[in-house]
């Protein structure tokens, strides 16, 4: 072809090269489902800041992040490596069956990314600060979050409690972010009740999210849709009501007290994704599977921002909210399931 093209035509070798390192990291944002890392950092920042009332200490805030992102990354990348069969059959397009990303870069990054995410979270535990202890929890729960990764991707995904581990999987996520600054009473770190209300509420939201998803490249089977859909409403009662576990001690900090009020805000910002799970239920088509999952996973942003306001009033709660921007930018050109 480019042989009959004139001389001014044909790029040159330059010029081809320059091109494939765009081409190359559009492929690893696709991957690693790069606009779905925006709820991670959500939902783990969130936890930090509820639990500190901000996002001191800095160096601990960061390093639990960053751990965060890198196991999430971790478990995008061993998911289509573990998939490979079935995405050859059903998801051509996936950039490790497209040959866009070669399978050992893929495998290295994948398990180096888990190793990496185990290893900053452990850190995060251990930066100096006079007012927090240090502590061997972020440490702890990065490995069971490890492990549920591997697990999920591997053995667990063809099984009906596939849903309940990804659910796991958002459940420890938020506990990895609070895991750096919990009290620590003779040697054990202490985790509240209302801490743990939120993870779960997060962990049914998500197991909702996922046993919709089961069927969604072939269409909704309406078993999981009607399931996943309630599920998916029972998360966010979870969510909005966890606070209210808390002791007066824990609230004596927060910016704002949790009540009515605040069950409402959780309602509104679950409203657009109930309102596309029970369109789904009478159109169960892989579209509206997928603008149902979309919807839910996006919302998980505005969720987060709502417990960062909880703790740490507006200022964070406005930075979480934010993520909603670069999030829904990159999902009109990047898949996020």
């Amino acid at each position: 072809m480019t042989s009959k093209l004139p001389d001014a035509a044909v790029p040159s070798v330059d010029s081809e090269s320059s091109r494939r390192p765009a081409n190359a990291a559009l492929a690893w944002m696709q991957l690693v489902r790069l606009p779905n890392v925006f709820t991670v950092l959500a939902d783990v920042g969130a936890a930090f800041l509820l639990v500190a009332g901000g996002g001191s200490p800095a160096g601990r805030f960061a390093l639990v992040l960053a751990a965060g992102v890198a196991l999430y990354w971790a478990g995008m990348i061993l998911n289509d490596l573990f998939d490979l069969e079935k995405d050859t059959a059903e998801k051509r397009q996936r950039p490790l069956v497209s040959g866009a990303i070669s399978l050992s870069a893929a495998k290295l990054a994948g398990w180096g990314l888990l190793l990496l995410g185990v290893l900053l979270a452990a850190a995060s535990g251990y930066i100096p600060d006079p007012n927090v202890s240090t502590t061997w929890m972020p440490a702890a729960v990065a490995v069971v979050l490890a492990v549920l990764i591997v697990a999920y991707n591997g053995p667990l995904k063809e099984t009906p409690i596939a849903p309940a581990a990804m659910g796991g999987c958002r459940m420890l996520s938020f506990l990895l972010g609070a895991a750096p600054v919990l009290v620590v009473a003779d040697g054990m770190p202490v985790v509240p009740r209302y801490v743990l209300g939120i993870a779960i509420g997060f962990g049914v939201y998500v197991m909702g999210i996922t046993t919709i998803a089961r069927d969604e490249a072939v269409g909704g089977h309406l078993i999981n849709l009607r399931t996943g859909f309630a599920v998916i409403l029972l998360g966010a009662l979870l969510l909005a009501f966890a606070p209210g576990l808390s002791e007066p001690a824990d609230r004596a900090s927060w910016a704002i007290r949790p009540g009515s009020q605040f069950v409402l805000l959780i309602g509104l910002i679950v409203l657009p994704v109930a309102i596309r799970g029970f369109r789904a239920q009478f159109d169960p088509r892989p579209a509206a599977i997928g603008n149902t999952i979309r919807a839910g996973i996006l919302t998980i942003i505005p969720l987060a921002a709502s417990f960062a306001l909880l703790g740490a009033g507006q200022f964070w709660a406005i930075a979480v909210f934010a993520l909603v921007i670069p999030a829904i930018a990159l999902s009109l050109r990047l898949q996020v399931t």
